[in-house]
């Protein structure tokens, strides 16, 4: 089903629950305060009650007036002086000014109140070509979740057609199928890869989370992330679902994608390679380590999934009837996968800036033959780059940072980041998030980001992460001092 037929449906469904939205309130109101009030609770009972005479609004010290188009309190309390209209300029309200749910809600949803946006983009440039559907709105800390398939994957924190965040899948790439990657100023980068093969008509649950300076990749399992990367480069942007980009089924219905709030922890790291760096920046030959490569014959390994074996075959069949890999290309849409990299192991970058070399985070081993992180340790040394040992406390972290800082100045993310990514603790991720809020005011990211967020949205954000800091495991001082971190940006 395409996103045009899937659009008509979604929008059929939910039409009469985003009356909610309209000026005559005919569904809940959601009032910071008074939320999910039916209207007749709202009005006769609740709400309108509070102004009988005409007097004092029940909400007026929490009420988002961006979400009502900017109506002061005054205004508010004198439409009600007949316990009446509610108090929406005459003519109404546009649909799109008015506050919307951003967490655990569906892109369909979404489409049916307007506030996505949807584009298919041909191969060839450089945006993230197929079918898309991303948020019309920018968050800075959310998570999307969708169902996906070979070629297919999910987009945070999209700014434009040349600069967005994308975990995909994508079974050309020989053990190393689910990938973040970034495209920054058209120049694509590959920033995270697990070890797994997967098949082209195979069907994953993924889900692309950002929080602060840490995006992270789910497959399968939801509770710790396959891959994790520290990057800088995007303080927020839109969320959303890339479909239709690859061989085999090609299937990623965007409209089913939910829109989240960030979770965590992450997989703890192992090692820290720092790895040359090969490619030419393209979509289709992207920047990314040049990993030592084990490449062997599918059909002469033992322990090989079904499918596995199935793609050699095919793929042998038709090398054994002459056909070149291009021509195999044309036929299928796709080279069968016929190899597998015993040396490719799980990483994620630790903010890469377009240095000559990579610092690689390993946290996983290869999935056919163990030992390839020592055999990438020994490659790295071979080649005179850093092997590191990841830090095991915050100690370590802010002294392994130092040192890494020294090496490369340009690096933006601080030693709670590195602390996070390398031990994956999550009282970790709420100093680091902390972090990434205090350059907003320190000037590092630019405060105007957080301006082209929804009515009430930052505020809701910082709210979530100082009720979680509020409750982590993390010594006194450095909570006190990183909830005031958070609480500074509010006054901002």
């Amino acid at each position: 089903m395409g996103w045009v037929t899937g659009y008509v449906l979604a929008k059929k469904y939910v039409e009469q629950k985003i009356k909610q939205y309209d000026p005559d309130l005919n569904g809940k109101i959601n009032h910071a305060d008074l939320e999910n009030i039916l209207p007749d609770q709202h009005h006769p009972k609740l709400h309108a009650s509070t102004h009988a005479s005409g007097g004092e609004d029940a909400i007026t010290t929490k009420l988002d007036l961006g979400a009502f188009g900017g109506v002061d309190p005054e205004a508010h309390a004198a439409r009600h002086a007949a316990g009446g209209a509610d108090a929406i300029p005459a003519g109404g309200i546009a649909r799109s000014q008015l506050e919307y749910p951003t967490e655990d809600v569906t892109l369909a949803y979404l489409a049916a109140i307007n506030k996505v946006n949807f584009d298919v983009v041909a191969a060839g440039g450089a945006r993230p070509y197929g079918e898309w559907v991303v948020t019309s709105d920018s968050f800075t800390d959310k998570a999307v979740k969708n169902q996906c398939t070979d070629g297919t994957g999910l987009l945070g924190r999209y700014v434009d057609e040349l600069n967005w965040y994308e975990a995909l899948l994508d079974s050309g790439a020989t053990t190393a199928d689910f990938q973040i990657n970034i495209q920054s100023a058209g120049s694509s980068s590959t920033l995270a890869s697990e070890a797994v093969d997967i098949g082209t008509d195979s069907r994953h649950l993924l889900k692309l989370n950002i929080a602060g300076s840490t995006i992270s990749g789910f497959r399968n399992d939801m509770t710790t992330a396959a891959v994790s990367v520290t990057d800088t480069t995007f303080a927020s942007g839109a969320y959303g679902v890339l479909q239709g980009t690859g061989g085999g089924s090609s299937s990623c219905p965007a409209l089913t994608g939910i829109l989240l709030a960030p979770t965590s922890p992450l997989p703890k790291a192992q090692r820290i390679i720092e790895a040359e760096i090969t490619g030419s920046g393209t979509e289709d030959d992207p920047y990314r380590p040049n990993f030592k490569q084990e490449l062997a014959e599918i059909s002469q390994l033992t322990n090989i999934s079904d499918f596995l074996l199935q793609e050699a075959k095919r793929y042998e069949a038709l090398k054994a009837k002459g056909f070149t890999d291009e021509e195999i290309k044309l036929l299928l849409g796709y080279i069968p996968k016929h190899q597998v990299d015993l040396a490719s192991i799980t990483w994620g970058t630790f903010e890469y800036k377009n240095e000559s070399t990579m610092l690689a985070v390993i946290t996983g081993d290869n999935p056919y033959q163990s030992g390839a992180i020592l055999r990438q340790e020994e490659h790295a040394k071979s080649k005179n780059l850093k092997v590191l040992k990841p830090p095991r406390d915050l100690s370590e972290a802010r002294e392994l940072h130092r040192q890494i800082k020294a090496d490369r100045p340009d690096i933006i993310a601080g030693a709670h980041n590195l602390a996070y990514h390398c031990i994956g603790d999550e009282n970790l991720e709420l100093l680091a998030v902390a972090d990434f809020y205090d350059g907003f005011v320190r000037g590092t990211y630019n405060i105007k980001d957080l301006e082209k967020l929804p009515a009430g949205e930052l505020k809701r954000t910082i709210i979530m992460w100082m009720k979680r800091l509020d409750k982590a495991n993390v010594p006194a001082e450095e909570k006190d001092k990183h909830m005031e971190k958070l609480k500074r940006v509010l006054k901002r």
